[in-house]
């Protein structure tokens, strides 16, 4: 994903205007737009220290992680639109950083079976001993947040205890997306439940 996601550089406070989907009648539409990728601001209040920020609009990613490469977005979920992608890093430590992917579906209820797809195929196939790569995935965690839902993991390699890292898969309305963090800040199941519930709470 890191690799895909250099080819198109952006700042993360900019407006985008992606084409907007239909809704269901009745539904509220907010179209998707960079403002509801993480920010600088909501990284520095639960003190995650990433200072980069590389922005994809519109861009068939690859996945890493449990999902790997070779397998992009569309692949993955049929049918979905391609996502809007964050890059986060650190200039002082190459060894941290977080991958944010979101989307709009047409309705919530695609919204969230596209999430249950992330979450199926993007932490639980790779969970335990079943894992096919050199890390695994450890039981996953639920947190209703607003009107929306996240679940985690943390993420361990080979046979360490302390985690390097995890997945987040989130949905609210008719946004959904995924997040893959490399490393770890204080207490590995707080950052990662804090980063969760700041991605859902920056979708409408």
């Amino acid at each position: 994903m890191a690799g895909a996601l250099a080819a198109s550089v952006a700042s993360i406070g900019l407006g985008w205007r992606p084409s907007i989907a239909t809704a269901d009648p009745g539904d509220t539409f907010v179209a998707l737009g960079s403002s509801q990728l993480i920010q600088s601001e909501d990284l520095s209040a639960i003190q995650v220290t990433l200072d980069t920020a590389t922005v994809t609009l519109n861009r068939d990613e690859d996945f890493s992680g449990c999902l790997g490469e070779g397998n992009p977005w569309t692949a993955v979920l049929p049918g979905a639109k391609k996502p809007f992608t964050a890059a986060w890093t650190s200039r002082k430590n190459k060894n941290v950083a977080l991958y944010e992917s979101v989307a709009q579906a047409e309705t919530p209820a695609q919204a969230k079976a596209y999430a249950k797809t992330l979450l199926d195929s993007g932490i639980r196939g790779c969970q335990g001993s079943s894992s096919p790569w050199d890390f695994h995935y450890g039981k996953t965690s639920s947190s209703p947040v607003g009107s929306g839902t996240a679940t985690w993991a943390l993420s361990y390699r080979g046979s360490e205890t302390r985690a390097s890292g995890g997945a987040i898969v989130f949905s609210k309305g008719t946004n959904f997306g995924i997040i893959e963090v490399t490393g770890t800040w204080g207490p590995a199941g707080q950052t990662m439940e804090s980063i969760a519930k700041v991605a859902v709470g920056r979708l409408n």
